[in-house]
């Protein structure tokens, strides 16, 4: 049976609450404060997203975001997201996480302050004329004439056709991505590629616009769409809280497994991140698996388990930086922009 547990939607300046209760209340969610931040959470049942079934995490994605954005909105325009799906035990783990990101909090505080994410989408309004030109391309023409003049023609010829047209597309689509991108950075301080869906989307990007261009932004976005005739079709969302530059995310570290790493690097005592990288290249050049060829697999092991011990005593590393009146107490959460 699942247990009580809180879900963090994102962190917001401790003077954005003062007028916010009857919509907390309204949305079912509340704050947890420390030291002048308070998250933002909700109840919840534990779950492991990654079992949940796509309708069930569509449900929750949508819920997170509409959340956020509605703070943003409503009350608080300076929110930070966290990283979706992100849930605790309890309070303690929610204050721990304000302590031991403190600084990182603080600092994107005032790097939000002034701007605001918007995502574009461009897609081509007529793919199957884009297709039907490059087509017509005389390389492309040639080729096919090659093709057809063989006595006989092969899965082979079929794709070198396909490779060609898609170099051809994939021109294009580069074209008009970085004439979009380069026209709007000027009211920009940032600008962050996503994945497109297909090739009949040259341009899915978010960008970090500051406020105080958000007109110049939009008119260069319908000077863009003027400029190319109705060939494609802009979509604009937002604006939007910093997802794509400004997320949080934590990591739980234990300590049993911060002393276990100190021991397989032979650590005593985490001074310096001179002594932490001196000890792992002493300890991966022992274990190195082209060295030791005659027991290969053991010590492919031990290498990956001095590699992982290395990235875990560099996290906690950071935590002593970030939080270090902190790092004697359980527990301990490593949290960071995410990338």
């Amino acid at each position: 049976m699942n247990k009580q547990g809180i879900y963090i939607y994102g962190f917001v300046p401790n003077e954005c609450i003062a007028t916010a209760d009857n919509l907390l209340t309204e949305s079912g969610i509340y704050t947890i404060e420390f030291n002048k931040i308070a998250a933002v959470v909700s109840d919840t049942k534990i779950e492991n997203i990654e079992y949940m079934n796509r309708e069930e995490l569509a449900h929750l994605l949508v819920d997170h975001q509409r959340k956020i954005e509605k703070i943003m909105s409503s009350w608080c325009s300076k929110i930070i997201p966290m990283q979706f799906g992100t849930i605790v035990s309890s309070g303690n783990d929610v204050v721990k996480i304000i302590q031991n990101g403190s600084s990182i909090l603080n600092d994107t505080f005032k790097n939000i302050d002034a701007v605001e994410e918007i995502d574009l989408v461009v897609v081509w309004n007529d793919f199957g004329g884009i297709i039907k030109h490059i087509s017509e391309n005389a390389q492309i023409r040639k080729l096919k004439e090659n093709i057809i003049n063989k006595k006989s023609y092969d899965e082979a010829d079929s794709i070198s056709i396909g490779k060609l047209m898609k170099e051809k597309i994939d021109q294009k689509n580069n074209k008009v991505n970085n004439d979009i991108i380069n026209s709007v950075m000027p009211f920009c301080i940032s600008a962050k590629k996503h994945d497109t869906m297909n090739d009949e989307m040259p341009v899915n990007c978010a960008f970090l616009v500051k406020k105080e261009e958000h007109e110049l932004f939009m008119e260069k976005i319908d000077a863009l769409d003027q400029g190319y005739a109705n060939k494609l079709n802009f979509k604009i969302v937002g604006p939007l809280p910093c997802y794509s530059f400004y997320t949080i995310e934590s990591k739980l570290i234990k300590k049993d497994d911060i002393e276990k790493a100190k021991k397989i690097l032979g650590i005593d005592l985490l001074n310096q991140d001179y002594d932490l990288k001196k000890a792992y290249r002493t300890k991966a050049s022992m274990t190195h698996p082209d060295k030791l060829v005659d027991n290969a697999n053991d010590e492919n092991d031990s290498f990956i388990a001095a590699n992982n011990a290395y990235k875990l005593l560099l996290e906690y590393a950071s935590i002593i930086t970030q939080s270090p009146e902190n790092v004697s107490k359980d527990p301990l959460y490593l949290v960071k922009i995410k990338n």
